[in-house]
């Protein structure tokens, strides 16, 4: 899900996708059912066992609240930020990979790839993404930045 304002320079702000967000939540829930079938816990389950539920169950509702609303990807006039700022002016490139981009930027004087992963965004997302970064950076790469 996505938030592409008309405009120039307008920011553009990416979400993860719900699908994503909700079945890493429901694993995170379901891990210790592991133990059962794996047969390390014993059956029926005990006081510590439903305490371990608790636990996970509360860290899978805290994971899909903090990715629910929070924007993965804000692309602005200033640069990208996807979980670092990466300031326009040092980006060179953007290359579309399998599920990722890979930026070439200047960083600390000197010219380095960086892979941003879009796992977390939906298809139809990460297709969208990819096209904007790659159309917004296509400067040539100096030998001596």
């Amino acid at each position: 899900m996505n938030d592409i304002s008309d405009g120039a320079g307008a920011p553009q702000v990416f979400y993860s996708s719900k699908p994503i967000v909700v079945q890493m939540a429901i694993n995170i829930a379901i891990a210790p059912l592991l133990l059962y079938l794996l047969g390390a816990w014993s059956w029926p389950p005990e006081l510590p066992h439903y305490i371990v539920f608790a636990i996970t169950f509360a860290m899978a509702l805290r994971y899909a609240r903090q990715r629910w609303r929070a924007p993965r990807l804000l692309l602005d006039d200033s640069g990208l930020t996807c979980g670092k700022f990466y300031a326009a002016e040092n980006i060179y490139r953007a290359e579309p990979s399998l599920r990722s981009v890979t930026l070439t930027i200047l960083s600390d004087g000197k010219v380095k790839e960086k892979v941003v992963s879009l796992g977390w965004a939906s298809k139809d997302d990460c297709r969208t993404i990819q096209q904007l970064l790659a159309d917004r950076f296509r400067r040539e790469v100096p030998d001596n930045p």
